[in-house]
């Protein structure tokens, strides 16, 4: 999904970054609505600068209006499911070892059961636990809900 959003200045057309979401210094900011469009941890690529006015900002410097598509959210999965343009089923891992440079992409909540589609493999996890998992790129593709069943009562 493509977006008109403030990028840095000094980003170019096909970099890479990982939104961080606004901060307490973006408060006061005009801009910091188109800001908020932003999906805190997704990946972004810039596909072009739309405009050419620079804007102050207290976080990047200087920043531009610019056209960037969504490439997907960081995510640890099993490696036997690390398919690039393959379809899986997502269940974030519980797991203790906070201290593991990996635990947040493993942990992720985007939601229980959420479909996701592997559009890059990016690199072997060394697991503490010696599980076999894969750094992966993952875009959500759909949310599996549990279905509540109502009881029915029998009115006489």
């Amino acid at each position: 999904m493509r977006k008109v959003v403030p990028v840095p200045k000094e980003f170019d057309t096909g970099d890479r970054f990982v939104a961080l979401g606004t901060l307490p210094l973006c408060e006061d900011c005009f801009l910091r609505e188109r800001c908020k469009e932003y999906k805190k941890g997704w990946i972004y690529e810039v596909k072009a600068k739309v405009g050419m006015v620079e804007h102050d900002c207290k976080i990047h410097g200087k920043v531009v209006m610019g056209e960037v598509e969504e490439v997907g959210v960081p995510l640890v999965i099993p490696k036997r499911l690390a398919i690039e343009g393959v379809t899986v089923e997502y269940t974030p891992t519980r797991c203790g070892e906070r201290n593991c440079p990996f635990w947040k992409d493993c942990s992720r909540s985007i939601g229980d059961r959420v479909k996701i589609k592997v559009r890059e493999v990016l690199e072997d996890v060394e697991c503490p636990k010696g599980y076999s998992l894969v750094k992966v790129i993952g875009l959500p593709v759909e949310v599996v809900r549990k279905k509540r069943f109502k009881k029915r009562h029998r009115g006489r």
